[in-house]
């Protein structure tokens, strides 16, 4: 459906509707029906907004970044526009993509995009739909998000030749450490036909079971009417995106269900995170130690959201690099 609101609005007409018939009583002559019809449609009023109101769209989009030195790209994918910009080396080098958080644009990873520019890398920023300069959808979901990001980073291509990518990286911040945890857990979408070398992670969002929590609680849903919240939330998932969601678990929407990366990962977690506290990160640790060559750290300094500089955090990123081919801090 185009508007989340038209299934809400549906039954709000069909509630006034039976509210009108229980005292002029057309058709059937007894009060009891309508009153029974009443209140299944307030039933199924109340039910389709709170699971239209967990679709929470990002609002008003903030600005991205301006820069002379870096090009803008406006995309289409299902009539969808995804903004990417670029910052493209003369030689070969390595390729980061970054992808931003909730409610936040290329501008809130500029600065840690540009310190990878000037280390003689080929970067990317993919805005998420809704935000910055790339176009809403009717209904925000991580899946659909993935999904847009896939086809536009499957063929980056397009705008940086595959001869001058020798490497190929994602640097994921919270929701966009959710997204390319999901993309880099797959092979087959990474472009220019090689392998991905390696994942960042900075306070990344691991568990959509607690977002959905949280937001069931914002909406102060009764705990017995959640099952039904539940079910109904799923009915649209599998609407929206057919081969996902055939059964009624949030656990395959969290790590490792996910994805687990199928590259060596570097987890860079904010000591104290206002925002997705410690359960991501602890999750992250858990589902990945064993499977890939995880390397993580708690910041004291880093912030959730914010921070554009950060000494520390520029350090350990060095550490970990160092530990690649040479080549990629030249």
């Amino acid at each position: 459906m185009k508007s989340k609101w038209l299934r809400t609005a549906f039954w709000l007409i069909a509630t006034t509707i039976c509210t009108y018939a229980i005292m002029v009583q057309p058709i059937i002559k007894s009060p009891v029906v309508w009153i029974i019809l009443t209140i299944y449609c307030i039933w199924n009023t109340y039910l389709e907004y709170i699971v239209s109101a967990l679709f929470i769209s990002p609002g008003t989009p903030k600005p991205s970044f301006e820069s002379l030195e870096w090009d803008s790209h406006h995309l289409k994918f299902q009539s969808v526009t995804t903004h990417i910009q670029t910052f493209q080396q003369k030689n070969t080098a390595p390729l980061i993509v970054f992808i931003h958080g909730w409610r936040s644009s290329s501008a809130s990873v500029f600065d840690r995009a540009q310190w990878f520019a000037e280390k003689g890398w080929h970067v990317a920023i993919c805005e998420l739909p809704g935000h910055g300069q790339s176009s809403p959808i009717p209904r925000w979901t991580a899946l659909t998000a993935s999904k847009h990001m896939k086809y536009h980073i499957k063929n980056l291509d397009n705008i940086i030749e595959t001869k001058k990518v020798s490497h190929f990286f994602f640097y994921g911040h919270s929701m966009g450490g959710y997204i390319c945890t999901r993309l880099s857990s797959h092979s087959n979408n990474i472009p220019y036909n090689i392998p991905l070398s390696g994942l960042i992670l900075e306070s990344p969002l691991m568990l959509y079971s607690k977002i959905f929590e949280e937001i069931s609680n914002q909406l102060k849903i009764p705990s017995a009417i959640r099952p039904f919240h539940l079910s109904r939330v799923f009915r649209d998932i599998r609407s929206m995106l057919p081969p996902h969601a055939q059964d009624n678990r949030l656990a395959q929407f969290d790590v490792p269900e996910w994805g687990v990366p199928l590259a060596p990962t570097l987890c860079l977690q904010a000591k104290t995170d206002s925002r997705l506290g410690r359960e991501h990160y602890d999750a992250a640790v858990s589902s990945f130690s064993g499977e890939i060559q995880l390397t993580h750290h708690l910041i004291e300094s880093l912030p959730h959201s914010g921070a554009k500089t950060n000494s520390e955090r520029e350090k350990l990123l060095i550490q970990w690099l160092e530990t690649f081919d040479s080549l990629l801090l030249r």
